[in-house]
């Protein structure tokens, strides 16, 4: 005699489909259901798996807003970042999304267009949906609004790539050490008259990047000249434009560092219009691993860091704040700086003389 097959629950198309189909489906209590989507721990795998199933038999999909209100956490987490289309945020974010995602959380990310005004706005919007946490990197670190939001909401935020203050959370990359290093090795075969084109001193990277260019002069006890340092942007047009400046100098550098790796197209752009060869007339170090300083010709001599392990620690850190239970007393910020290095390719000649 043939075994008569479970019997499906088919809710009318009219009824919403609810939690209480799910658990006659999966012949469990409401309660197993609720800790199943909650993914509570103390659930065996087997009821798991077959609340699941149900789940997917069903239809049914949890109300997130009720949730919310039950557990005061929306499982979101908000990022905001200055430029969404740079590949390197573009891999901290992936990185920080894996993370993420193995804890249950939703990843919600915006783009501030290096606008302080878009930074503060985000933020707001964020903050009143309620995300559990924030993962950050202003536009500005010296803009007193930021830092006064950021200080006023108990939100976990961790900050990627910048300062605000000591009591904050970042993780952020050595660029001090990664611009030593390209400037010892251009010493090392020669260069002098070298130059460093990269961004403002208004957000961490432009900052440590000059830090490191005069930390390795000083150790090697040779003077720049000022005139080779150019402060103010890290984009393409910026860099296009300065390269064919600096180039036009009555005493040209014989090497260019391209602080920001949304720069190297600007700079090749400029030498190209020039007839200016790479490395023949100029070395060339850019700031920051892509495609196009792996594929150019010659390949590019770079530094680089491991983007993704950023976005993972960033994450991991915002996940043990929201885990952590309220304490009348201070807690020890977490500062996590990941190591640079500097990749050797073809983009770098010994001075001629």
């Amino acid at each position: 005699m043939q075994k008569k097959s479970a019997k499906t629950v088919e809710p009318p198309a009219s009824r919403t489909i609810t939690m209480r189909d799910v658990a006659r489906e999966a012949d469990v209590s409401l309660g197993t259901v609720s800790r199943v989507v909650n993914k509570h721990p103390a659930v065996k795998p087997g009821i798991r798996q077959r609340v699941e199933a149900a789940i997917a038999t069903t239809g049914w999909q949890p109300n997130a807003v009720a949730q919310s209100m039950r557990t005061a956490s929306t499982k979101m987490i908000g990022c905001v970042l200055p430029d969404t289309s740079n590949p390197l945020f573009v891999a901290v974010a992936k990185g920080a999304e894996q993370v993420l995602r193995e804890h249950g959380y939703a990843f919600v990310l915006a783009n501030s267009n290096s606008d302080v005004e878009r930074d503060l706005e985000l933020l707001n919007l964020l903050l009143q949906r309620r995300v559990d946490g924030l993962l950050f990197a202003p536009s500005d670190e010296y803009d007193p609004r930021i830092l006064s939001l950021l200080e006023r909401t108990r939100t976990p935020t961790v900050l990627i790539e910048r300062e605000l203050s000591p009591d904050c959370d970042y993780v952020a990359s050595n660029q001090c050490n990664g611009i030593r290093q390209a400037v010892d090795y251009l010493l090392s075969i020669g260069h002098t008259r070298i130059a460093l084109v990269t961004g403002q001193q208004r957000i961490r990277p432009g900052r440590e990047r000059y830090r490191g260019f005069v930390q390795a002069f000083d150790n090697a006890g040779i003077a720049f000249d000022p005139a080779l340092v150019r402060l103010d942007s890290m984009d393409a047009a910026y860099a296009y434009r300065e390269v064919q400046r600096l180039m036009e100098m009555p005493e040209p550098p014989t090497a260019i560092i391209m602080g920001g790796n949304l720069m190297l197209p600007g700079a090749l752009r400029a030498c190209a219009l020039k007839d200016i060869k790479v490395p023949q007339d100029v070395s060339i170090v850019a700031v920051g691993e892509t495609d196009l300083a792996e594929l150019a010709s010659p390949p590019i001599t770079t530094v680089r860091w491991n983007l993704e392990a950023m976005g993972r620690e960033a994450a991991s850190i915002v996940m043990d704040r929201i885990a952590e239970k309220p304490s009348t007393g201070g807690r020890e910020p977490r500062h996590v700086i990941v190591p640079t290095e500097i990749i050797l390719r073809r983009s770098c000649a010994p001075l001629r003389s």
